[in-house]
């Protein structure tokens, strides 16, 4: 059964209520053309109200006015009532009903004055009854109140704006003060534990209550005296503040970039909150600048990249002046297809993305020791070993007291050699998950105390007190006592240690692009050639260690068991297994890697960059790759002809350059870039 039946549907003309802009100057002067003022919209009313109240009202003056049948006796209205009732009184109508109908209460008479007008010209009683009436001496008192607008809520806050205005700039005056002084300062804005409570109301308060106590007489009244709502005590609000300042401040340095072309470099952290944090900085052709953090809860690219440009938005900076990107390796930021870097470059072509050449180098290494499962058992055994020894002040006292005994004896029996810088003591060194190339100095030592390692982990499983412990050194040892660990223990020397040069060369601060490009393309030679040759080398320091070291040497021809079931065997024999899955397959993975990572593309790209390098009396430049770098930048050159007037330009630069002894000693591009605007080449050759 519908509802319907019992309620009657209320017809609700939208189009009546409807906002839209109405002309003042042409309402309807007639009562009866003018619409119900319930036709207008609700924030339109006062207005209209307002402006009716300012016309006057309908109140034509020697007209004669038609008559209306009476018992037979022809009554009109008469022109003396307008006389008597100026204010309100309309021909047949009340305009101060008309405009607040429906503000009033219980109309009674008063409807005859709105709805369908006031025809009983016989009485004129009738005028005076809805003059002395409750609806319509509230609805007067309205019209008063509108058009006396002194007296007004409006009016009254305007009034007391002023003298509060200038109450509330001194107080945050006074609060900016303070908050210059602490961040100057480094000192915190409460308490030393950033909780303000009775006892320790914190810099911040301490130090406005200072100000107060100093300043003029009314200034100290005004601090002191200040409302509940209005003293600036609040966190948030000296966050505002700060925020404001630094807002300031970044803008202003980074106006320093002008118009100029600059590269973002982005990175992600955790706080201590585990809250991600997005840092972003700039660095122009001149300057470098820290634009600064931002947190994000949603870590995709799309989400990264929208933060980037309203980061840059805010300090006037157009994305389509970026001309490089630097991210870490993830794939959010550097993925091929939907990564950070691809998605920038898809709206500016010349955003190219370089990755930093030690991070990349880090990540081949990771790579492999995560994805080779021998490998990975191996640094997981390695790990296990430092935290047992390496934990302990005593147990690394003990190793050292071990490796000193066998060096000794090894002396006393010539197998070593004394002398300056010789024989000097190695420990366990700890390696970093961040830093791969501390991987590689950390199996160093265990190669070189073996002996000893293994020493002190027999020791621990026989007579440590700690149930536990006995049982992981005995499980440790039973792994380093295997050829499996032994074997990737000197295989992972051999390709680290040519990595580890690698990593070393490219972390200089010295290093320039053609010989960082070079010891690249050198790295995987070598590791080409370890492959190729390294194979016969590498089993005999393995089968030499093993027996200085009494490690049992597998039988190379005997199947392999892949330790899950005898069935399922992979039927290859133990030689197979070394050198084709494990040497073969990480050798493999590293040059993979190498070559995916260190692409030709990103190569080109920076040793077209590197034949701008001013050392050397500019010896690396080079037109032919500078033009081809040119190319890569159509938003600069879009046209065949611009590319020409470059060429023409570049040719008339090196002249310059060459022959001008003031660019005589630079090193490298920043120093160059420097040096041209200080000498306003940069406006000769633009």
């Amino acid at each position: 059964m519908s509802l319907h039946k019992f309620y009657k549907k209320k017809e609700d003309n939208e189009q009546q209520h409807k906002y839209t802009k109405v002309d003042l100057n042409s309402l309807p002067v007639d009562p009866f053309e003018r619409p119900s003022i319930e036709f207008y919209h609700v924030n339109q009313r006062d207005e209209i109200r307002r402006a009716y109240l300012q016309k006057g009202h309908f109140q034509p003056l020697n007209h004669k006015f038609p008559p209306r049948d009476f018992g037979g006796k022809p009554r009109r209205f008469i022109q003396s009532w307008f006389d008597d009732n100026k204010y309100w009184l309309e021909y047949r109508c009340c305009i101060c009903c008309y405009l607040f109908k429906s503000s009033i209460p219980n109309q009674g008479g008063s409807y005859h004055f709105v709805k369908s007008g006031f025809k009983a010209w016989n009485r004129k009683s009738g005028i005076d009854k809805h003059k002395e009436g409750t609806p319509h001496t509230i609805v007067v008192q309205k019209c008063q109140s509108l058009m006396n607008q002194i007296q007004s809520m409006t009016s009254a806050f305007e009034k007391q704006t002023t003298l509060q205005e200038k109450e509330y700039f001194i107080r945050l005056n006074a609060s900016i003060d303070c908050v210059r002084f602490l961040l100057l300062q480094g000192l915190a804005f409460r308490c030393h534990n950033e909780k303000e409570d009775s006892d320790n109301k914190g810099n911040f308060l301490e130090l406005l209550q200072w100000l107060a106590d100093r300043c003029d007489v009314v200034d100290r009244v005004v601090l002191k005296n200040a409302p509940k709502n209005a003293q600036m005590k609040c966190g948030e609000i000296q966050k505002d503040i700060v925020q404001a300042c630094s807002d300031v401040i970044l803008n202003v340095i980074m106006g320093e970039l002008g118009n100029d072309f600059f590269a973002i470099l982005v990175d992600e952290s955790r706080d201590v909150s585990c809250k991600e944090q997005m840092a972003l900085v700039l660095k122009g052709e001149v300057v470098e600048r820290f634009v600064g953090l931002r947190n994000v809860n949603d870590t995709s690219a799309l989400s990264l990249k929208a933060t980037i440009y309203d980061m840059l938005s805010k300090r006037n900076l157009s994305p389509s002046r970026i001309r490089g990107q630097g991210y870490d390796g993830a794939s959010n930021m550097s993925g091929a297809f939907n990564g950070l870097k691809t998605l920038i470059m898809n709206e500016t072509k010349s955003a190219h993305f370089v990755h930093c050449f030690a991070h990349q180098l880090q990540l081949v290494l990771v790579f492999v020791a995560k994805n080779h499962t021998t490998v990975n058992d191996s640094f997981d055994v390695v790990s296990r070993l430092l935290n047992i020894i390496g934990s302990s002040y005593k147990r690394r006292a003990k190793l050292r007291k071990k490796q000193e005994d066998k060096v000794m004896e090894a002396l006393a029996e010539g197998e070593l050699e004394s002398g300056t810088g010789l024989n000097q003591e190695v420990g366990i060194k700890r390696s970093s998950d961040t830093r791969w190339g501390s991987h590689f100095a950390s199996l160093l030592n265990i190669q070189t105390i073996y002996a000893s390692i293994c020493d002190v982990l027999e020791d621990l499983g026989e007579f440590d007190s700690d149930r536990d412990r006995r049982a992981e050194a005995i499980r440790i040892l039973k792994w380093l006592k295997s050829f499996d660990f032994v074997f990737c223990l000197h295989l992972m020397i051999d390709i680290l240690g040519v990595t580890d040069h690698l990593n070393t060369l490219l972390q200089r601060n010295d290093q320039d692009i053609i010989n960082a490009m070079n010891q690249v393309s050198s790295s995987k030679k070598a590791i080409q050639e370890i492959r190729d040759i390294g194979w016969e080398p590498l089993l005999e320091k393995v089968t030499l260690f093993c027996a200085k070291n009494e490690v049992k040497v597998v039988d190379l021809e005997d199947e392999y068991f892949n330790g899950y079931s005898r069935r399922r065997g992979s039927h290859v024999n133990i030689l197979h297994h070394y050198q084709v899955d494990v040497f073969n397959e990480v050798i493999d993975m590293q040059l993979q890697e190498l070559n995916q990572r260190f692409n030709e593309a990103n190569t080109n790209l920076l040793l077209c960059i590197a034949c701008l390098c001013p050392s050397g009396s500019f010896k690396a430049f080079d037109l032919e790759k500078i033009m081809k770098m040119a190319s890569l930048s159509p938003e600069e050159f879009p046209t065949e002809y611009d590319l020409r007037v470059l060429e023409v330009e570049l040719g008339n630069y090196i002249k310059d350059m060459r022959e001008d002894e003031r660019f005589n000693d630079l090193k490298s591009i920043g120093d160059l870039a420097k040096k041209m605007v200080e000498e306003k080449k940069h406006i000769i050759f633009p």
